[in-house]
């Protein structure tokens, strides 16, 4: 009896430790590889609706139904506020974690930076944006903001300064 109990906590020490190296290695779907990508095509749609100036496209990549923390038509009315003042912007995205992700609703943590011509008016952050897939296509359906400030990444090839990946802008023709 004495031996068992060894042999079990042994036994049991291995399996939890090959969970977690599975946990950790486990493969990343070809389906996920997709949402990941349409999930990063919405970022670079607002980066298209920024690089525009067009509020009424900014206001459109949110769900009808937002309230958190504003609604759809504050959205519009802060969108065209911004851009009457400052003009089109560079929308970047510092980095872009999931956190949750399905077929019909993510959960992402967004580090990103919106930097006007003059600099005057440009402002960065992280935050949490939830999402959410109607008709083939993704729209925040609220999003919290965790800092006004922009992650720092240690990046040894980059002296420390992020990552550098912009998401190109894409224009609506």
């Amino acid at each position: 009896m004495r031996r068992a109990v060894p042999a079990a906590l042994a036994a049991l020490t291995l399996s939890a430790c090959a969970y977690v190296q599975v946990g950790f290695g486990r493969r990343v779907s070809d389906r996920e590889l997709a949402l990941q990508d349409e999930i990063r095509a919405y970022y670079e749609d607002v980066g298209a609706a920024f690089a525009s100036g067009n509020a009424q496209a900014l206001t459109q990549l949110f769900a009808p139904g937002i309230t958190r923390p504003m609604t759809r038509d504050r959205i519009r009315a802060w969108a065209e506020d911004f851009f009457a003042k400052h003009g089109p912007a560079r929308f970047t995205v510092v980095s872009l974690d999931f956190e949750r992700l399905g077929p019909v609703s993510a959960v992402v943590r967004l580090d990103y930076r919106v930097e006007t011509r003059g600099g005057d008016g440009s402002f960065a952050g992280v935050e949490r944006d939830e999402l959410v897939r109607r008709d083939g296509r993704w729209s925040v359906t609220a999003w919290e903001k965790e800092t006004d400030e922009p992650r720092r990444h240690k990046d040894t090839k980059n002296g420390g300064k992020g990552n550098g990946k912009r998401l190109r802008p894409v224009v609506n023709p």
